[in-house]
């Protein structure tokens, strides 16, 4: 004989069932051994769950020390390109100097004409062959410049830009919103 382990009644081995409470005899053996092994599996997760958080915060801890290293890294790396040239009005003046053209033959109404730009202390002064034009060009930046230029007659400020890659030397008017540009006779 043995009992029932849902209601405690005592039940003959051969029985299937618990004659009092119904409850399967051999399923409640096999829940019990399920129930044994769940247990088992459950205390393994558990003891895992602690190791799996550590892996997690390791790897996470991993990403962090690789992302200030590359930081640290490129900072270092490419602080030389980073570091900019002292300004110096002298090498920016001489960025100017020589023959320049009118493209588009606006400025000066002949497309062949040019206006020479020469270096006197710290402008450049560029005049023109038929007298249209005369421009006295002051740099503060690299390749930034102000200039005072009087065209025809007529005088304006203009601020300017110099774009190396084209050789192209761009005026701009702050106050009528006009621009034109010259060309580098190389």
């Amino acid at each position: 004989m043995k009992n029932c382990q849902n209601c405690g009644a005592e039940i003959s081995q051969e029985t299937k069932f618990c004659t009092n409470c119904g409850t399967p005899v051999d399923d409640f053996n096999h829940s019990q051994n399920d129930i044994e092994k769940n247990d088992a599996i459950l205390i393994e997760e558990s003891l895992n769950q602690h190791n799996k958080g550590l892996r997690i915060a390791k790897v996470l801890i991993g990403i962090v020390m690789l992302t200030i290293l590359f930081f640290i890294g490129k900072s270092f790396l490419f602080e030389e390109e980073t570091i900019e040239k002292p300004f110096s009005v002298s090498e920016q003046l001489n960025k100017i100097e020589g023959k320049w053209y009118d493209p588009t033959g606006v400025i000066l109404g002949d497309k062949g004409a040019y206006i020479v730009f020469v270096k006197k202390g710290d402008i450049v002064i560029g005049n023109d062959e038929n007298d249209l034009f005369d421009a006295k060009i002051t740099p503060f930046g690299a390749n930034n410049y102000q200039a005072m230029v009087e065209l025809r007659e007529v005088k304006g400020d203009f601020e300017v830009h110099l774009y190396e890659e084209e050789t192209k030397l761009v005026f701009f008017s702050t106050l009528t919103k006009t621009s034109w540009y010259l060309i580098k006779n190389n």
